[in-house]
């Protein structure tokens, strides 16, 4: 969990992208920045491909020791473990540089990524914004057009306030408030199917039996059926004070992933970044979702006539990556 008391007040929040079609390119961007950052006393890490990282490494001389690196595939692997490696850094640099700006250069990866992985990730830059907003990282994510799709060179446009051509800020003339692009990604659920294994009236004892059973029908045992429990539970605790009524909870299989489906009655979701703020040490409502999300490969949260839905993407026992490292969570 996150505290702040032994973190001042920090800078103003920064958000910018930098589309680069060249290593000069990426260069005139990121050497001025952690460069203008390190004479400022200002940590910086570059979380970005090999290549950039050797790029950059070799270009700003012994200063380079000063910087902090790290692999960007490896730098939070899914939207929600990202924005977690960035409050952490955040945190830690924070309690050392007497609230000066975090520099962050932070590069997605967006090869070889699926449709739906696409969008999270479109989303999640939108949604630093509001995130990182209490902050003091001033982050640039670079796009590399040379591989990059252009509508992800669109959406680099949309969700960054302003964009950095060298060392200079431009503002963005395609900039998206964040609430409207997340109305534009999401768009209605498809339905369950008709043969979801369902349980109406949830209470959470039996909520608990019913996924123990459902996730050991499924192959789902020991500690990864606790997670299950512990990610659909607290999914279900956020429902349920905003409604008193009781959910309805779906299961059913789609390749490498279980789907729990908790749609509650009367209850409406007004907070758009929920789950993705780590906790601190005072509660907060939704401090459980966040929990959910890092458990949880994608979770879809909609509002709906008949009251708020949350679909959650659990990886199964047979997602190959889980058998390396079966007790990790995040």
């Amino acid at each position: 969990m996150i505290t702040r008391d032994t973190v001042t007040e920090p800078a103003p929040m920064v958000h910018q992208g930098n589309i680069y079609g060249s290593d000069e390119e990426f260069l005139a961007m990121a050497v001025p920045f952690a460069e203008q950052g390190l004479a400022a006393g200002e940590p910086v890490l570059a979380a970005t491909t090999a290549r950039n990282i050797e790029l950059l490494y070799d270009a700003l001389g012994p200063a380079a020791e000063e910087v902090d690196y790290a692999e960007t595939a490896y730098f939070g692997r899914r939207p929600p473990q990202r924005v977690a490696a960035f409050h952490r850094y955040w945190l830690d640099a924070s309690k050392r540089n007497g609230g000066r700006h975090v520099r962050i250069i932070a590069e997605p990866v967006w090869n070889g990524r699926s449709t739906r992985d696409v969008l999270a990730w479109k989303r999640m830059e939108s949604a630093l914004n509001l995130v990182l907003a209490p902050t003091g990282i001033w982050m640039i994510c670079p796009y590399d057009s040379r591989v990059v799709p252009d509508d992800v060179l669109l959406a680099a446009e949309q969700t960054h306030p302003s964009c950095m051509q060298g060392d200079r800020a431009e503002e963005s003339g395609h900039f998206v408030d964040p609430l409207r692009f997340f109305a534009e990604c999401d768009t209605p659920l498809p339905p369950p199917p008709a043969d979801a294994a369902t349980l109406r009236d949830a209470g959470f004892r039996s909520l608990r039996d019913f996924l123990s059973a459902q996730a050991a029908a499924r192959g789902i045992r020991s500690q990864r059926a606790m997670l299950l429990v512990t990610a659909v539970n607290e999914a279900v605790t956020y429902l349920s004070s905003r409604s008193a009524a009781r959910p309805t909870v779906r299961l059913w299989t789609s390749p490498g992933a279980l789907l729990c489906q908790i749609d509650q009655p009367g209850a409406e979701i007004d907070d758009p970044i929920l789950g993705l703020r780590a906790p601190t040490l005072t509660e907060a409502p939704g401090d459980g979702m966040w929990l959910t999300r890092q458990i949880c490969d994608h979770v879809d949260i909609r509002n709906t006539p008949r009251g708020a839905t949350i679909r959650l993407h659990f990886p199964t026992s047979r997602a190959a990556e889980l058998l390396q490292a079966p007790t990790a969570v995040f």
